[in-house]
């Protein structure tokens, strides 16, 4: 039986950059079909341009020091848009998974997104990532639509699932 280790959650800043970029390399890396973003695309950024990225909120688990999973959340900026948010760049680490640390990235994109007066919360999911959209499904997210062939790469063709979980004051 192995010891689950607690995670210490916290937003990045701007001075955060190289925290942020050695967490987004590794997920785009590790996991290139869960995502919009391609590797080659974010590994040739300036650090302007990472810290750009950062103006998102984005949370990151550390376990013993080290960045082992990421959430963020884009507001909507137009004011009759403003009640909704897009989670986006969702990632933890293989080793890390059922560990809860997922649960808990979530629990604090949902309380900041609650402080910044958002009641709905929107993400969309790769419907071949069946884990994922179980994960959101059990924390209240309903499937509302679906893009078909809304991924596309690596030698593959997917649907899209949108996904929404309405935020309660």
């Amino acid at each position: 039986m192995s010891i689950k280790q607690q995670a210490v959650i916290r937003q990045l800043s701007s001075d955060d950059v190289d925290i942020f970029r050695r967490i987004r390399l590794e997920a785009l890396l590790e996991e290139p079909l869960s995502f919009a973003s391609v590797y080659d695309d974010w590994a040739q950024l300036s650090d302007d341009e990472w810290r750009h990225h950062l103006d998102h909120p984005v949370f990151v688990a550390f376990v013993d020091g080290r960045p082992v999973g990421m959430m963020g959340v884009k507001f909507q900026r137009p004011s009759r848009f403003s009640h909704r948010a897009t989670i986006i760049g969702v990632y933890v680490q293989k080793g890390q998974r059922g560990s809860g640390m997922a649960t808990q990235l979530l629990g604090h994109i949902i309380q900041h997104a609650k402080d910044h007066a958002v009641l709905q919360l929107e993400l969309s999911v790769n419907a071949e990532n069946s884990a994922a959209v179980r994960f959101y499904q059990r924390h209240g997210f309903l499937e509302v639509g679906r893009i078909p062939d809304g991924f596309r790469g690596h030698n593959m063709e997917a649907d899209e699932v949108i996904m929404v979980l309405r935020l309660n004051r």
